[in-house]
């Protein structure tokens, strides 16, 4: 999981999920968090923004892609090879 990811997440008990529902939703939208809900320690469940979880199939369908996952693999074997372009070679400053 990302560093990103982990900094998004607030940890909320099941009590505060229900007591804190609307305000979460506006905390989530505006901030760009999302919640881990927990009971007795241990998470039950995980409440996202929308433009998280529509990132989040978007990446999914990414990652089920034969011909995406080959360009990765390319595209790391070319950067150890070394066959990679500086910020000024590629944009030209």
């Amino acid at each position: 999981m990302s560093l990103k990811l982990l900094r998004s997440q607030k940890i909320i008990s099941t009590r505060q999920f229900q007591s804190q529902f609307a305000q979460m939703i506006k905390e989530a939208k505006k901030q760009g968090v999302y919640y881990n809900v927990v009971k007795n320690g241990e998470s039950v469940g995980v409440f996202l923004p929308t433009r998280f979880w529509e990132s989040l199939l978007e990446d999914m369908e990414a990652m089920s892609s034969p011909r995406y996952l080959k360009s990765i693999k390319e595209s790391r074997e070319q950067a150890e090879r070394g066959e990679v372009y500086s910020l000024d070679e590629a944009f030209g400053q």
